[in-house]
């Protein structure tokens, strides 16, 4: 494959650059689009200056990297993602809201006993940012969603940050910090992850599943204590809420897309703290390599599935 230079009066980029964005595809998709990509990506920035010929270069990346991964809106994994991003956005939305509606009280107790201006921020970005990007699905605003999802993952950041502070770090609190943080990180990857084309419009429909997943998220985050060290579940609770998940994403396996949407939806909100409670439980994390192991050949089995149902569908078309 031949890849051009690219000219314009005021802009000029060498071919290798070029080149080095699209090692970020498969190697035989390279072979069988590669000039195509390239002369297309010429075409397209031919009178651009910079920041548009960046910004292409960005986007013509990001597919590669969804190509490379199966998350296209042609395959599996990109159908249940975009089915799962309006539940996602709504999860996070009661995930947000919980701890002001059930418990304002201990907030203020959080707020006073820390003089953390890392916690602070994060104590009152978390509901923002959540309910932010549930208006935004809301509204069908899916670009606004992708740039609050990144929001929200930043804010799952700082609050990860807090717990390295010098005066109180520990691994417990470390582990404890990460696990309530994870569905912020978790969820808004799987929103920015999911295929723009294949996002709900602004309807009745969308609304109705953001809203429903909203009192879901927060019934799901109720029945875990609300990520609260004092309540914290008993080994059989915090396995149920973690398998359920697990088992509704093989759903998959037999086509049913939307169980499979539900579980990618809420997997996020349980897994690092039912993981945790587990920790606690049974006193060690070697202990629970044995049920880590199993989730990870679960998830995997269900990556290769869906990417093989969506090769086999292809090859029929």
């Amino acid at each position: 494959m031949t890849t051009p230079t690219i000219s314009t009066p005021t802009v000029s980029i060498p071919a290798a650059v070029l080149r080095a964005v699209l090692q970020v595809y498969p190697a035989r998709y390279r072979r069988e689009r590669g000039d195509e990509l390239a002369a297309v990506f010429f075409d397209t920035t031919a009178e651009a200056g910079r920041p548009a010929i960046l910004r292409e270069m960005l986007d013509l990346a990001a597919y590669g990297l969804r190509v490379r991964t199966g998350v296209t809106a042609f395959s599996t994994r990109g159908r249940v993602l975009a089915l799962a991003a309006p539940l996602i956005a709504g999860a996070l939305a009661g995930l947000g809201l919980f701890p002001w509606v059930t418990d304002s009280e201990g907030i203020a107790r959080r707020l006073e006993g820390s003089s953390s201006s890392l916690l602070h921020l994060t104590i009152f970005a978390q509901p923002v940012a959540t309910m932010l990007l549930a208006v935004a699905a809301l509204l069908g605003r899916w670009t606004a969603a992708r740039v609050l999802s990144v929001a929200v993952m930043a804010v799952g950041l700082l609050g990860m940050a807090d717990a390295f502070r010098p005066e109180q770090f520990s691994w417990w609190w470390v582990s404890y910090t990460g696990a309530s943080q994870l569905p912020l990180l978790l969820s808004g990857l799987l929103v920015v992850a999911a295929p723009r084309e294949l996002l709900s419009e602004p309807g009745l429909r969308t609304r109705v599943l953001v809203l429903a997943s909203a009192v879901g998220g927060g019934l799901v985050v109720a029945a875990q204590g609300g990520y609260d060290t004092h309540s914290l579940m008993n080994g059989p609770w915090s396995s149920v809420l973690l398998l359920l998940p697990v088992l509704l994403l093989l759903a998959v396996v037999r086509g049913w897309l939307v169980p499979a949407a539900i579980g990618l939806a809420l997997l996020p909100l349980t897994l690092g703290f039912s993981l945790f409670s587990l920790w606690e439980e049974v006193g060690g994390m070697w202990y629970l390599l044995p049920l880590l192991g199993a989730v990870a050949v679960a998830m995997m089995a269900v990556a290769v599935v869906a990417g093989r149902s969506a090769r086999g569908t292809r090859s029929v078309a």
